[in-house]
């Protein structure tokens, strides 16, 4: 008798197909995986370069403007006195003489005027406010003025106190020029003494090349 075999007939042809099958089945699985590599480093790509890109402003304009440039300052042209504080002169006046005026008033800054370092020719920077103190001292002719000149620390102290007298003079003649009687005022320079603020600034400077005014009280 023929002894039987475990061994199994396979047909060369149906085997063949099998193993072109499964070849086929593999290289669209390569190929699968190909893609999604390349893929995930286009994307990881994209997100990187997203991240470095800056954020646009927020104004459409910012970047067609140039930055803004600081004002050029001209260090020889003495600051102009500030115009806001223009009627305290003739508030502080008005309160005086709404008084008893029994006593001599305060030391009354004019701060409609200013001077350039070294001149003794008034800027008036509020005419108008000026004209009420020259208007509201007429109305009072019992009082007798004092008017007080002083410069800032620049220059020596010969040069400095009559400089500011001459400033004390120049507000006299302008009084004087609007209805006020020249004989009712004195002038007083100071010099550099009495600075009401900081010499070491340009602006402390223009503060205290001023003129200031009392009323003395009736006689």
């Amino acid at each position: 008798m023929d002894k039987k075999t475990d061994k199994k007939f396979v047909d060369p042809v149906v085997d063949q197909q099998i193993i072109k099958q499964k070849k086929g089945k593999g290289i669209w699985w390569l190929l699968l995986a190909i893609i999604i590599i390349i893929l995930a480093i286009w994307f990881s790509t994209q997100r990187n370069n997203n991240a470095a890109t800056p954020a646009p402003s927020s104004s459409p304009s910012a970047m067609s403007q140039p930055a803004e440039q600081p004002a050029a300052t001209d260090q020889s042209t003495p600051p102009a006195a500030p115009a806001a504080d223009s009627d305290n002169a003739l508030t502080a006046l008005q309160h005086y003489f709404a008084g008893e005026g029994n006593d001599d008033s305060q030391w009354i800054d004019l701060d409609q005027v200013s001077f350039a370092t070294g001149n003794a020719t008034p800027s008036i920077t509020d005419e108008q406010s000026l004209n009420q103190v020259a208007t509201l001292i007429s109305q009072h002719p019992d009082h007798n003025i004092v008017v007080r000149g002083f410069t800032d620390s620049t220059g020596t102290e010969a040069i400095n106190q009559p400089l500011s007298g001459q400033r004390a003079n120049a507000i006299k003649d302008w009084l004087t020029q609007h209805g006020v009687d020249g004989s009712k005022i004195t002038i007083d320079g100071q010099g550099a003494e009495h600075a009401k603020a900081n010499n070491d600034t340009a602006q402390g400077r223009d503060q205290n090349r001023r003129v200031a005014i009392q009323v003395k009280a009736a006689q």
